[in-house]
């Protein structure tokens, strides 16, 4: 699977690239969602794209940011002031009866609270990263026109009930994309691709696990095939996908991981953008066509 990647910093520069228009309004409106439900995973570095977008646009997302900023410090300082409260009830019946279980209850207490009082301390390059759950900049092609927009990276079924955490629908494998129930109703309907600089993985090494990262040579991102879904829910539209995943090149075999991204040619991303109407046997034979590449690996910093 590849659990997490890198996204482009820029919303223009991916639009210029890949010869889409940046729909602003879906950016506006998944900021606004986020003030309502503070739940929403948007990547710190998307922030700086989305305030790079023209006029109201920008101006629209800067208050969202600031509303749901001013959210977030209340919930921590009332999140803060409610453990002072707990690890004081604890310490008061610790000094009536010392006994092993408080004694535990106040050390979890007390390191929650003193993670939640540590500065977030995140590298730059980290604020740009996606997981499951996250949203990013995809795209997708609407009566001739390519769009960019908005999409959680974790596929939201139309019914807008989550698919248990323990299934993975953030990765779609290539070999069950006509048979398996959460993409057969995608796969020749609703294509997407997912620019983004590199992924990661966990693999094992020397007895324990280690977190990699892949990049291909020669190129500054990567692009994946990917499916997508559009849920209404009761906070507002949210736009889903998942990327296609095939069986891996050598040398990410070699690395330790049995799946990657379909980084599809260059050439055929408009024949994979507008699959309607196209057999599935051909839609699936795109895939074969992948862009020549080395994917280099090194320790996740």
């Amino acid at each position: 699977m590849c659990y997490s990647s890198l996204v482009k910093r820029s919303f223009k520069k991916i639009a210029a690239r890949y010869r889409a228009v940046v729909r602003d309004e879906a950016f506006v409106d998944l900021y606004a969602m986020r003030v309502r439900d503070p739940s929403i995973k948007i990547p710190l570095g998307m922030d700086a794209g989305a305030l790079e977008l023209d006029g109201m646009a920008a101006k629209s997302i800067a208050k969202s940011i600031r509303e749901f900023t001013a959210g977030e410090d209340a919930r921590l300082r009332q999140a803060i002031e409610d453990l002072h409260a707990e690890i004081a009830e604890i310490e008061s019946r610790l000094k009536v009866k010392a006994t092993k279980t408080a004694q535990k209850q106040l050390e979890t207490k007390l390191r929650k609270r003193d993670k939640l009082m540590r500065p977030i301390e995140q590298p730059t390059g980290e604020t740009y990263r996606i997981y499951p759950y996250y949203f990013a900049p995809v795209i997708i092609e609407t009566n001739g026109v390519r769009e960019l927009l908005p999409m959680r990276y974790r596929l939201l079924p139309r019914t807008a009930v989550e698919v248990p955490g323990q299934y993975n629908v953030f990765n779609a494998r290539r070999d069950s994309l006509q048979s398996a129930r959460t993409w057969k109703p995608l796969f020749g309907s609703k294509h997407a691709i997912f620019p983004f600089e590199r992924f990661y993985e966990w693999v094992e090494r020397d007895g324990r696990k280690v977190e990699l990262t892949f990049s291909p040579d020669g190129f500054e991102e990567m692009w994946a095939a990917s499916l997508y879904e559009v849920t209404e829910t009761r906070n507002g539209l949210i736009r889903s996908f998942a990327m296609v995943t095939d069986e891996p090149p050598p040398e990410v075999a070699a690395a330790g991981h049995d799946r990657c991204p379909v980084f599809l040619s260059e050439s055929l991303l408009d024949d994979w953008l507008r699959p309607n109407g196209k057999p599935l046997t051909e839609l699936d034979a795109l895939l074969d066509h992948k862009q020549s590449t080395y994917f280099s690996n090194a320790l996740a910093a």
